[in-house]
C-alpha cells in the first residue's frame, strides 16, 4: 500500500479529475470511454436501472431530463433532494457527488484502487459543505479524506511546474472562477516557502449562472416574444411545472453555447420541443453574440474583480505589489473575464496552467506529502526498549535538511542506520545515543523518502514505530486558513436575555489549530432546577449577531447528565480543537462536577425552506427600518445612508423571494439566503460605531465601579490585578474590534464582583433584595429557614456565612424572577 495519499480529486461543479503524484511528478487520468479527456463531467443519469456518469450521462439529457441531474456541487450541505423520474426516488447532493467519486476511480489502471485521497473543496465552502464532501467520500468506499482547498491546490500545481527555477518572493493573486464557485486567494512565497495570507468567495458564482442568465434573460423572453405561453418561466423552474423537463435542456444548450462563445463571436441554439397554448410548435434558431454575452455576465465578474480588490485594499497593497493573477477554471477561458481582470486590476493575468486540471493536480502534490493513515507505516512499537520523537522539515527547497531525534530508554548495546530509499544516501550504522542530528541530502524536485533502523547488540531490527521519513523537495504550503470565523454564543450581560458571539478562532487561522478558554457559570445547574448549559458554535463574522452566522452544533449539558450540582459562579473549561480537514472537536469541563463532556461537530447539511426563508427575510427586513430610524433620530446620517443602500439590496431580496416557488428546483433559495446572511452581516458592520461606543461606556463604567471599591476594600492584589487589566487601554480602545474591550471589561467585572462579595453593605443589600424576592415567589419552609440564618449573621457579621446564605436564596430563585437569571446560555 501507498506510504503517502499520493491521489488527489477536483470534485468540481461542472467537471471532475483524478491524479496521482508518482515518482516525482503528477500524472492525470482520462476517461477509458473518452481517452483523449482528462476531465469527467459531474452529471448523472439513471436509465434502465442503470447508472451512468460522466460524458453518456449528458447524452442522456435530451432524452430523459428528469433523470439527469448535474450542478448538484452547489446543494452539498443542503438537504435538498432531487426527484428522478426513472427510479420513482430521490437523491441527496452527496450521494450523487459518491457516484461521480466512483466512476473517477475507474479511470485508474485496475491494480489501483485508492482507499485514500485528497478532496478538492471551494475556499469559501462552509463547514457543513465540507462535512458533507467528506460525506460522500466515505460513501464511496474512502477510508481516509483529507479536504484541500482549490486556491491552494491550484497555486501548488504553479509554484510545482516551476521545480526546475526557484519561485521570486512575492505576492499572486488566485483567481478561481469555476462552474459553480468563485474563489480569490492573496498567496505570498517567501524563502520558499507559500503561504495563504487572505481569501475571498461566493459559493453562488460561476459558470452555472452564466447559463441560468442566458435561458431567464435571453431565451425564455424570445420563446416568450414568438408564441403565446403564460407564465413559462415559472413553468420551467417549478419541480411540477409543465416545462420543467425542458428548463434543464436549455440549461445544458446554454453551457454549450457559452464554451463556444469563448472561441467564437457567435453561437446559435436551436429551440424546439415545446408546443404553446395555441397548439402551436415551437421551433427557431436562436443566435447569442459575444457581446450581448458579455453584457450578460459583466455584473457577475464585476462582482468577482471587486472581491479581489477588498482583499487587496485589506492587505493594504497596490497593484504594483502583486506579481500576477493566476487564472484558474473553466469560465476563465471566457476572453471577457480575463481582459476585465487584467484591465480594471492593473495586474497581469497568468494563463500558464491548464485551468481545468490544475486543481486536480495540486491535490495530488499535497498528498505526496500526506501520511497514509492505512498504510500501517506509523504505527506505534509495543515492546520497544526506546521511544523515538523525530523533527525535520516536510518540504525544502535546500540540498539538504536536518534531521533530530530524542530518544527516551536504555540505549544501551544499540545502534541506528538512516537510509534513502532510492538508494542514494546511508549513515552507515552508528552507536544509538540519546539525540539523533543528521543532515540528509535531499534529491531535487522530488519526494525524499529516508527510513530510520535501530538494531539490537545482535544486529536485529527492533520495531520502534517511527515510520517513513518523507521530505517534499518541491513547494508546499504552510497551512490551510479557515474561512470563516468560528465563534462561541455567550450571554449579553448587557442586554439580558439576548445573546452575543466570541471568537474562537479568526478567519485566516491555519488549520489545524486549538484554543482553549475557561468561562463563569452564571446560573446553578442541578437534576432538579430544569436548567442547562448550551455550547452553540457558530461560523461567520464575530461581530455580527448570531442569527446571522450559521450553527455548527449544540452541545447541551442538562443538570441530569450531572453527578452532583454545579453552582453559579463556578467555572467551566472549554477546549476546541480543529482538524485540518475541519473537523470540530469541543470538550467541556466542570471544575466543581469533576465531569468532562466531549462531542466532535460534523453536520452535513442545512435545511432552507422556502417559507422560513420569507419568513426571516421579512424580520430582517424590519430589523433594518429600526436602524435606519435610530440612525435618523440620532442625525448619524454616514451610518443612515450605508443602511438606505442596504434597503435597496433588501428590496431585491424581498422582491425575488415573494416570486420563489416552495418546490423552486434552481439554487435561488440558496444564493437568497446567502444574500440574506451578508446583508445582516453588512448592516452590523454599519452600525459597528454605535455598538462600539456601548461597549466602550460600558468599559468605563465597570472602571469606574472598580475604582470606587479598591480605595475602599480593595486589597494590594486586587490593585496590582486593576492595573494589569487596564494597562494596554490607549491600544484596546482604539481597535476598530470590540473584542478586547469586552474581555478587558468582563475581566474587570470579576474583579468588581470579587471585591464587592467582601464588602458587608453588598451583601446585606443583596440579602434583603434577594429575601424580597423570596417572600414574593414562595412560602417554603426551608427558605424560611435560610432567611433566618442571613438575619443571624448579619447580627453576628459572619459575612462568610451571609455570603453562603446569598448564593443559596440566589439558586433557589426562579429565573424569571430575577434578570440577572434570565441567561440563555449558561455563561
Amino acid at each position: 500500500m501507498e506510504q503517502m495519499i499520493n491521489f488527489g480529486i477536483d470534485l468540481g461543479t461542472t467537471n471532475s479529475a483524478i491524479a496521482k503524484f508518482t515518482d516525482g511528478k503528477v500524472q492525470l487520468f482520462h476517461s477509458p470511454a473518452d481517452p483523449g479527456s482528462y476531465t469527467l463531467p459531474s452529471v448523472v443519469a439513471f436509465h434502465d436501472n442503470r447508472i451512468v456518469a460522466g460524458k453518456k450521462a449528458k447524452e442522456w439529457l435530451e432524452k430523459d431530463p428528469q433523470s439527469v441531474i448535474g450542478r448538484f456541487k452547489r446543494k452539498m450541505g443542503t438537504s435538498e433532494r432531487y426527484d428522478i423520474k426513472s427510479i420513482g426516488g430521490t437523491k441527496t447532493p452527496v450521494e450523487l457527488s459518491a457516484i461521480i467519486l466512483k466512476e473517477l476511480r475507474t479511470f485508474l489502471p485496475q491494480w489501483e484502487y485508492p482507499e485514500a485521497s485528497v478532496i478538492t473543496i471551494p475556499a469559501s465552502f462552509d463547514t457543513i459543505q465540507a462535512n458533507a464532501t467528506k460525506e460522500a467520500a466515505v460513501l464511496a468506499g474512502f477510508r481516509q479524506v483529507l479536504l484541500l482547498q482549490e486556491p491552494i491546490a491550484a497555486s501548488l500545481a504553479y509554484a510545482n511546474s516551476k521545480k526546475d527555477s526557484d519561485l521570486p518572493d512575492g505576492q499572486w493573486l488566485v483567481y478561481d472562477l469555476g462552474g459553480g464557485t468563485f474563489d480569490v486567494a492573496l498567496i505570498r512565497v517567501k524563502e520558499g516557502e507559500m503561504k495563504v495570507l487572505d481569501h475571498e468567495g461566493d459559493n453562488f458564482l460561476g459558470g452555472t449562472d452564466f447559463d441560468n442568465l442566458i435561458v431567464e434573460k435571453l431565451l425564455i423572453p424570445a420563446i416568450m416574444e414568438r408564441y403565446q405561453f403564460r407564465e413559462l418561466e415559472q413553468e420551467m423552474k417549478s419541480a411540477k411545472g409543465k416545462y420543467n423537463a425542458k428548463y434543464f435542456v436549455l440549461l445544458q444548450q446554454a453551457e454549450e453555447a457559452k464554451i463556444i462563445l469563448s472561441s467564437k463571436t457567435s453561437a446559435t441554439i436551436v429551440i424546439d420541443g415545446l408546443t404553446d397554448e395555441n397548439n402551436t410548435p415551437v421551433d427557431f434558431e436562436y443566435t447569442i453574440t459575444r457581446a450581448a454575452f458579455n453584457d450578460l455576465i459583466s455584473r457577475y465578474v464585476d462582482d468577482t474583480i471587486r472581491m479581489v480588490q477588498q482583499i487587496i485594499t485589506r492587505n493594504r497593497l497596490a497593484a504594483k505589489d502583486i506579481q500576477f493573477v493566476l487564472m484558474v477554471g473553466g469560465s476563465t477561458f471566457i476572453p471577457y473575464v480575463r481582459q476585465q481582470v487584467e484591465e480594471i486590476l492593473q495586474i497581469a493575468v497568468n494563463c500558464e496552467i491548464d485551468p481545468i486540471t490544475a486543481v486536480a493536480a495540486g491535490a495530488a502534490y499535497y498528498a505526496s506529502g500526506k501520511l497514509n493513515q492505512l498504510s500501517g507505516t506509523d504505527g506505534a512499537a509495543l515492546n520497544s526498549p526506546v521511544t523515538i520523537k523525530v523533527t525535520y522539515p516536510k518540504m525544502s527547497r535546500e540540498k539538504e535538511e536536518l534531521f533530530l531525534a530524542k530518544i527516551t530508554g536504555d540505549t544501551s548495546n544499540l545502534s541506528y542506520r538512516i537510509t534513502r530509499e532510492d538508494g542514494g544516501f546511508d549513515t552507515g550504522v552508528k552507536k544509538l545515543s540519546e539525540r539523533i542530528s543528521e543532515y540528509l541530502p535531499l534529491v531535487q524536485n522530488v519526494y525524499n523518502f529516508f527510513r530510520l533502523t535501530v538494531y539490537d547488540q545482535e544486529n536485529k531490527i527492533i520495531d520502534t514505530g517511527t515510520g517513513i521519513i518523507g521530505i517534499d523537495s518541491g513547494y508546499g504550503i504552510s497551512g490551510q486558513p479557515i474561512p470563516e470565523d468560528i465563534c462561541l454564543e455567550i450571554d449579553d450581560d448587557d442586554h439580558p436575555g439576548e445573546t452575543k458571539l466570541l471568537p474562537v478562532f479568526q478567519k485566516n487561522n491555519v488549520l489545524p489549530s486549538r484554543k482553549g478558554m475557561t468561562r463563569v457559570l452564571n446560573k446553578t445547574i442541578s437534576a432538579t432546577n430544569g436548567e442547562r448549559i448550551r455550547i452553540n458554535v457558530l461560523e461567520g463574522p464575530h461581530y455580527a449577531l448570531p442569527e446571522a452566522n450559521k450553527s455548527l452544533g449544540y452541545l447541551e449539558i442538562a443538570g441530569d447528565k450531572l453527578q452532583r450540582e454545579v453552582l453559579k459562579g463556578s467555572d467551566i473549561e472549554l477546549t476546541f480543537n480543529i482538524s485540518e480537514s475541519r473537523d470540530l472537536t469541543v470538550t467541556a469541563y466542570l471544575q466543581m462536577a469533576d465531569q468532562e463532556f466531549k462531542e466532535t461537530f460534523t453536520p452535513q447539511e442545512r435545511h432552507t425552506p422556502v417559507d422560513v426563508l420569507k419568513m426571516d427575510i421579512g424580520i430582517l427586513a424590519g430589523k433594518l427600518e429600526n436602524e435606519i430610524f435610530e440612525a435618523n433620530r440620532e442625525e448619524a446620517y454616514t451610518v443612515s445612508k450605508q443602511l438606505a443602500d442596504l434597503k435597496k439590496d433588501m428590496d431585491n431580496i424581498k422582491a425575488e423571494a415573494r416570486v420563489l416557488a416552495d418546490d423552486d428546483v434552481t439554487d435561488k433559495r440558496y444564493q437568497l439566503e446567502d444574500r440574506k446572511r451578508k446583508l445582516a452581516q453588512a448592516m452590523d458592520l454599519a452600525t459597528k460605531e454605535k455598538r462600539l461606543n456601548e461597549v466602550r461606556a460600558f468599559y468605563f463604567k465597570v472602571k469606574t465601579a472598580c475604582q470606587q471599591q479598591l480605595t475602599t476594600i480593595g486589597k494590594e492584589q486586587d490593585q496590582q490585578h486593576f492595573y494589569d487589566i487596564i494597562k494596554d487601554e490607549e491600544l484596546f480602545l482604539a481597535s476598530p474590534s470590540p473584542t478586547r474591550t469586552i474581555e478587558k471589561a468582563e475581566a474587570l467585572r470579576a474583579l468588581l464582583l470579587a471585591m464587592l462579595w467582601r464588602n458587608p453593605e453588598f451583601l446585606v443589600n443583596t440579602f434583603k433584595q434577594l429575601v424580597s424576592t423570596r417572600r414574593a415567589i414562595s412560602d417554603d419552609a426551608a427558605l424560611k429557614e435560610i432567611e433566618v440564618d442571613g438575619r443571624l449573621s448579619i447580627q453576628t457579621k459572619d459575612w462568610a456565612k451571609l455570603t453562603q446564605v446569598n448564593h443559596e436564596l440566589i439558586a433557589a430563585i426562579p429565573k424569571e424572577a430575577a434578570q440577572d437569571v434570565i441567561r440563555k446560555v449558561g455563561f
